[in-house]
């Protein structure tokens, strides 16, 4: 994939500034802030030649260079620092939800790059997208009610995925095999944690099952247990072939 682009850095960018007391940041400030939130790698890393800057830090000073906030309104650069607008923090408010799956599922960051751009391209196609947040689907009640919309389509799209998985009435957890069904009897039949290997959004027009059958190749069954042990570092997620692969070499359980 491509290197990083000003435009996938303006939502991360925004969301920064709105965290500060002064709703601003300098660029010095935002290198460091946007480099921990987005954890970039790869190419984005290079040393630029005859300079201490990488690509990642060169593209942010670009921000300034190209007058990146100023040209959507999103922003204004005054004594050296990028203050958020009004319409900035609109623009933000929209599209917080999108970001916020972004960065809480610990993607790769090719795939939170492409999550940028999708956002980026919505906004400019005036288009809506809409997620998928299993943490929702599993944790019922008060988020059920506040967010109904975002809930029911990732319980929908938890419902196919367990059916797509379940392989002669039960299913098993990706990584260790683990079977709530066998484990607890009926009261685990049917229960598993979906985890997304890649973002997945809808766009509002689009149909919602039509998503879904296509995203199924970028969600995989996971138990408690390996979904936690995925995600217990955002700085540093786990693949789940490498949890397969610790798991095959260490996963001993005595009773």
């Amino acid at each position: 994939m491509a290197r990083i682009t000003e435009n996938q850095l303006v939502l991360p960018s925004l969301f920064l500034m709105s965290l500060s007391p002064s709703k601003s940041l300098s660029t010095s400030e935002l290198i460091p802030k946007l480099r921990e939130l987005l954890k970039p790698a790869g190419e984005d890393l290079e040393i630029l030649s005859g300079r201490k800057d990488d690509k990642f830090s060169q593209k942010v000073r670009n921000l300034k260079a190209h007058d990146t906030f100023e040209k959507y309104g999103l922003a204004k650069y005054e004594g050296g620092i990028f203050k958020i607008t009004e319409k900035g923090l609109e623009y933000l408010q929209e599209n917080i939800d999108k970001l916020r799956y972004l960065l809480v599922n610990d993607f790769k960051w090719e795939d939170i790059k492409g999550g940028l751009e999708i956002i980026d391209k919505s906004a400019k196609e005036k288009r809506k997208i809409e997620i998928f947040d299993e943490t929702m689907s599993i944790q019922e009640g008060v988020k059920k009610i506040v967010q109904s919309r975002v809930y029911e389509r990732s319980s929908r799209l938890r419902q196919i995925a367990i059916n797509h998985y379940t392989k002669d009435g039960d299913i098993l957890c990706k990584a260790c095999q683990f079977s709530f069904q066998k484990f607890y009897g009926d009261i685990g039949k049917g229960y598993i944690e979906i985890h997304h290997i890649k973002p997945i959004f809808k766009y509002e027009d689009e149909e919602l099952d039509k998503t879904i059958y296509n995203a199924l190749n970028n969600v995989v069954p996971l138990c408690s247990n390996c979904h936690r042990m995925i995600h217990r570092d955002w700085k540093n997620p786990l693949e789940v072939d490498f949890l397969i692969d610790q798991i095959n070499k260490n996963g001993i359980f005595k009773r």
